[in-house]
């Protein structure tokens, strides 16, 4: 389709925060938490990408920072989220370092305060012991596993968050192309597509390490006339010690288009079960929410 994929997308966008984030942390800094991400306008291929991001405030253990991404000038991608620094024992440890934000910037601190309060007032400690799997008795959804390796972390350690968000996107826009039928690529008749448009409440509830086992789980839980969401949940399991631990549960947004690019009608979508139908009015308090807020 000759557009960036929006889990690299994802990946540039936390790598940049994670830079700006260190420059104030000064030590092992890890994602937390990604705000709304909003894709307005696809990058094409060949176009020149400009990420930015900022370090917007400096709490005990953790820092907001504001990320976007600008093609000639224009945002097409923006982002928020909370990074926190942590000690060789990945415990959240305290940011000495001060930080100083230009006057310019009060109602984008205003902003991010707010989202922090927010999410702090949503946050359950207890979320990293609920494995439960969100996708039982959805009729669309599919299940991966995969082995932590060297070169999916940061530092031999710690998986990349970028990395680990690009799979999650990967997963749930798999499950989209099957429900539009999706078969091949073809260079002279691409086939019609599904392409990101939105991540929601995403949080990282314990890090992810070297050598684990991460399942990663994703369940269509709505679909209206041309866009549909995908709950996408990722387990990790430390074989060594039995543990068994939620790293996060997020939702992903996409929307079909066809070759051209213009976006085209999903196929129809009713939900039955009993799970279907609870994730459906659920998805759409989110949307409703969402429309609020823009």
């Amino acid at each position: 389709m000759g557009r960036l994929h929006g889990g690299d997308m994802l990946s540039l966008l936390a790598e940049a925060g994670m830079l700006s984030a260190r420059k104030v942390t000064r030590g092992v800094t890890l994602l937390a938490s990604l705000d709304d991400v909003e894709f307005k306008k696809p990058v094409k291929l060949g176009d020149l990408v400009e990420i930015r991001a900022e370090t917007l405030h400096k709490g005990n253990t953790s820092v907001e920072v504001s990320m976007k991404a600008m093609v000639m000038g224009e945002e097409v991608v923006s982002a928020s989220g909370s990074y926190v620094k942590v000690d060789d024992l990945l415990r959240p440890t305290k940011i000495t370092e001060e930080l100083e934000v230009s006057s310019s910037h009060d109602k984008m601190v205003k902003e991010a305060l707010e989202r922090r309060a927010k999410r702090l007032e949503g946050l359950n400690r207890n979320m990293r012991f609920d494995v439960h799997d969100p996708t039982l008795g959805l009729r669309h959804r599919v299940t991966t596993s995969l082995h932590v390796s060297p070169e999916m972390t940061y530092d031999g350690r710690i998986i990349s968050a970028g990395r680990l968000m690009k799979l999650m996107d990967d997963i749930g826009g798999t499950l989209g192309l099957k429900l539009i039928g999706y078969t091949r690529y073809h260079d002279d008749s691409s086939p019609d597509t599904v392409v990101t448009v939105a991540v929601r409440n995403l949080s990282f509830y314990s890090p992810v390490r070297l050598n684990d086992i991460i399942t990663i789980r994703a369940g269509i839980t709505y679909v209206g006339n041309t866009s549909m969401e995908t709950v996408i949940n990722v387990i990790r399991e430390d074989p060594s010690f039995n543990v068994i631990e939620n790293v996060s549960t997020a939702y992903f947004s996409y929307v079909r288009v066809g070759r051209d690019g213009k976006p085209k009608r999903m196929p129809e979508y009713i939900p039955s079960s009993s799970e279907e139908k609870l994730a459906y009015s659920e998805a759409l308090s989110r949307r409703g929410m969402q429309r609020m807020r823009t």
